[in-house]
């Protein structure tokens, strides 16, 4: 092995920053196609801003509910986070797969499900559980539509309050046997009525445990979102909030390949331009190497934190990288330029003091975008200070352990 190498190799900031480049392959798995989480930009998919009319709820409770239903309804991909700038909180909701029409009803709407005979609330959300094991979906030949059986478990004071809300009702008809009540089981979502259920004559003034919402549509996949809903909303509760839509914004699958393709073919120019720069500067291919090593080392590095940490690489982690690399770059020069034609632990130490000065002026910039970005402002700031962070405490080291070296 060539000496230099191996006294390159042997050196403390050498070793660690090996060491964390090789962790980084082996987390983003490049072999078999990078395994990265990226975000809807790339991928697809909508974003949506919710605003709570009730400042002053809890945000975790409001995504935990959210991010239930929209799992339960069958939607995969999905990230619900709070968020707020100076003045108000919000709710962003990131998914692929979502309509207009699961906006409002899933997301929009509190989701407030109850059971009312006459005026008298019967049971909510909170009494309700409801039993999947018995479920039933399925093509009614007679009627020519799909229809679905949602079987549900009352609580305890709801069975007592049916049991009372029925006892003083008047069957009708004249058989106890094919009679109903006089005033039938009204289900209802957010004020709006869902179903009415007749109640048999011969329920009445009993605790019934149990009761069945139903439904039927002449459309297969109208009737299978119903029902997809229906179990949402019963087995989430209700949002402890209105929502207000304040945007939705959608990107399509393949206007976000693009935009990869076409940011990989950028990067591959600009890394070519730069050798040439570099080459014509200093004169020595040695520098130029390492400069682009440590580069792609600071990116390889980023990337494989992001996925470790289940950080989305969206529009503005992208943007985050970009800044990152060319602060990086720039740092590296910086450094070149103090020790490459006089080296000392003076100039080193200068141009670490450097880098440490850009280093806390970009945390202390992007750190606040941390909390008051609505958008994608805090991808932008999360990605840029993991990028100047693993930069500082990693790569220039390590950059200047080669430098060393070659000088």
């Amino acid at each position: 092995m060539n000496p230099k190498l191996k006294r390159m190799l042997i050196k403390p900031r050498m070793i660690l920053m090996m060491l964390l480049l090789l962790w980084s392959l082996f987390q983003l798995k490049p072999w078999g196609g990078l395994d990265v989480e990226w975000g809807f930009d790339v991928q697809g998919g909508s974003r949506i801003v919710l605003f709570p009319t009730n400042q002053s709820v809890n945000l975790e409770d409001v995504t935990t509910v959210i991010q239930n239903r929209l799992n339960i309804y069958g939607l995969k991909d999905i990230r619900v986070r709070g968020a707020s700038d100076l003045n108000n909180k919000y709710v962003v909701v990131e998914a692929a797969g979502l309509t207009e029409e699961d906006i409002e009803s899933l997301l929009a709407s509190e989701g407030r499900f109850e059971g009312r005979i006459g005026n008298t609330t019967i049971f909510t959300n909170e009494d309700v559980r409801v039993d999947k094991t018995r479920q039933r979906f399925y093509f009614d030949n007679p009627t020519g539509v799909y229809r679905y059986h949602v079987p549900i478990v009352l609580s305890r004071e709801a069975t007592q309050a049916f049991a009372e809300a029925t006892e003083n009702l008047v069957p009708l008809g004249f058989n106890i046997n094919n009679s109903y009540l006089d005033k039938s089981l009204d289900l209802y979502i957010d004020d709006i009525l869902l179903e009415e259920l007749n109640i048999p004559a011969d329920m009445r003034g009993r605790e019934i445990p149990s009761a069945e919402v139903t439904g039927g549509d002449p459309v297969y996949i109208e009737a299978k979102n119903n029902r997809d809903r229906m179990v949402a909303i019963l087995m989430t509760g209700s949002v402890p909030t209105k929502l207000e839509i304040v945007s939705i914004q959608n990107v399509s699958p393949t206007l976000g390949r693009e935009f990869l393709k076409s940011t990989a073919l950028a990067a591959v120019v600009a890394a070519c331009l730069l050798s040439v720069v570099l080459y014509f500067r200093y004169r020595n291919i040695q520098i130029v190497g390492s400069v682009l090593f440590t580069a792609l080392s600071e990116l390889v590095i980023t990337m494989s934190l992001a996925s470790f940490i289940n950080w989305q690489l969206d529009l503005s982690a992208i943007a985050g990288l970009i800044i990152t690399l060319g602060t990086g770059v720039n740092q590296q020069i910086i450094m070149t330029d103090e020790v490459f034609h006089d080296y000392s632990k003076q100039k080193v130490s200068n141009a670490m003091f450097v880098i440490l000065a850009a280093f806390g002026t970009m945390v202390a910039v992007m750190f606040p975008l941390m909390f008051i970005g609505v958008g994608s402002v805090r991808g932008f700031a999360v990605t840029t200070i993991i990028g100047v962070s693993i930069g500082y405490l990693f790569t220039r080291p390590g950059y200047l352990a080669i430098l060393e070296e070659i000088i």
